[in-house]
């Protein structure tokens, strides 16, 4: 009885992290993800205010969770956990819901610790299999729970993402970021990598 457990968890646990089989019809937009269920992207990007890297696996076929790194060329970083989740998907158009919980930390002189999250709303448009647009909107706040240091942002971005044949996905974004403080161009290139 027990070795027939085992076997069975050790079955249950294997199928969890195989890539699927069907291939995406629309690539480009499984390039923006969620991630289907059981397969796991690597995503690197560099840019503007930060470069990062992130690892996201599917949970469902609608939802991906992942965590990721960000670091400021300041000589910070922010730790990330995140998670997708597919609204709807009809034809070459798809909504994605993304919410990130991260923390700014680092030794550089005059940074103040922050614990920050962010509330996206993604619209992605694959006119060809392999090429993908989106559009991106986001609220954003940071704080480290004093009114000082407190503040909200929204962000607006625009993208397109590339998915040559294989595992292999190219992503690169723009847009602006707008706070109390004025408005910021914000922008990054970079590849996700499916496995």
């Amino acid at each position: 009885m027990i070795p027939a457990l085992l076997a069975a968890a050790a079955a249950a646990v294997a199928t969890a992290f195989e890539p699927p089989s069907a291939e995406d019809p629309l690539p480009a937009l499984g390039a923006l993800g969620p991630q289907p269920a059981g397969a796991t992207a690597l995503t690197a990007r560099a840019g503007r205010p930060f470069h990062g890297a992130r690892l996201d696996h599917g949970v469902s076929d609608a939802v991906d969770v992942g965590v990721g790194l960000d670091v400021w060329p300041e000589g910070f970083y922010r730790p990330t956990a995140q998670a997708r989740v597919l609204a709807f998907r009809s034809g070459p158009a798809q909504l994605t819901v993304r919410g990130t919980l991260g923390r700014v930390v680092g030794a550089s002189p005059g940074l103040v610790h922050t614990s920050d999250g962010e509330l996206a709303l993604q619209l992605g448009f694959a006119p060809l299999a392999r090429l993908g647009a989106f559009a991106e909107v986001s609220l954003l706040g940071a704080t480290d729970f004093t009114r000082e240091h407190t503040a909200a942002f929204t962000q607006v971005q625009g993208g397109l993402a590339f998915a040559p044949r294989g595992r292999l996905s190219l992503l690169a974004s723009a847009g602006v970021l707008q706070g109390a403080r004025g408005a910021r161009a914000v922008g990054s290139g970079g590849a996700a990598f499916r496995f």
